[in-house]
């Protein structure tokens, strides 16, 4: 009796999350492939949130050599751009994914490559292309089946905070200070914000390095005016949240109440 056997699996690892999987992506074949995938009889699907399963009966022959497969890869997250290493990207344009060594690691070094030929879909971020290689079935009963990867790095941002006074005349704001506990953090020094709609009396606080981007940190911020202890929880900055004008800077607003 024929049964169905995987012949290739494709995952995409987002570091961003804890444990790495972004639920905001999805992929799909191109109408090109689902049309290959028909003649071949090869079927696609999902396993997991971010595992994808290419799969046949035992009894079918399979694709072949020459068969070149693509994949949509799409996105519903707004933010994810900002997630991910993406110096070079345009979000106008269409890029491919060519898997030849089964693993695109995209980080800080990797080089964005416009695709001339193509129109990208709705909500379409990028293409994957791959090979399957090795699926005819008494392959398959003695190799373990393809499996290709896209890992995604998040970058760095530096962590600015503005503080804002609700009493205009208070005069503290050259004693505000930033901690971390157990000092994993440290701040710059704060000087005097002008360029706001919050108000006259805003003090900019930026971290002295840039932090690797995460859903959730594992760290506690603490703001004090002086030596007294003004809040006891300041939450991290949250790609979206807040606008800066800065690069590569993530912002939160803090209000200080009055005396």
């Amino acid at each position: 009796m024929s049964r169905y056997i995987a012949i290739a699996t494709i995952r995409i690892e987002h570091d961003y999350y804890n444990p790495s999987v972004n639920r905001f992506v999805s992929l799909q074949p191109t109408p090109e492939t689902k049309e290959l995938m028909k003649r071949r009889g090869v079927m696609f699907r999902a396993v997991s949130a971010n595992e994808w399963q290419w799969i046949m009966l035992d009894d079918l022959p399979g694709f072949m050599d020459e068969d070149v497969l693509e994949l949509s890869m799409i996105v519903k997250d707004p933010c994810f751009l900002q997630q991910i290493e993406n110096k070079g990207y345009d979000l106008g344009s269409l890029y491919k994914f060519n898997i030849e060594n089964r693993v695109v690691e995209v980080n800080a070094n990797y080089v964005w490559k416009k695709e001339t030929n193509g129109q990208k879909l709705k909500d379409e971020f990028c293409r994957i292309t791959l090979k399957p290689v090795e699926t005819a079935p008494e392959k398959l009963r003695m190799l373990r089946y393809p499996e290709f990867t896209i890992r995604f790095s998040s970058p760095a941002y530096y962590w600015e905070y503005l503080c804002v006074f609700r009493d205009e005349n208070d005069m503290r704001g050259k004693e505000l200070n930033l901690k971390s506990r157990e000092n994993i953090m440290a701040f710059c020094p704060p000087e005097k914000y002008e360029k706001t709609t919050f108000g006259k009396n805003v003090w900019r606080i930026v971290s002295a390095e840039r932090i690797r981007l995460k859903e959730h940190y594992d760290i506690t911020i603490q703001l004090f005016i002086g030596t007294r202890l003004e809040s006891r929880f300041i939450s991290p900055p949250q790609i979206g949240k807040h606008q800066s004008e800065s690069p590569y800077t993530v912002r939160e607003v803090c209000v200080i109440r009055e005396q």
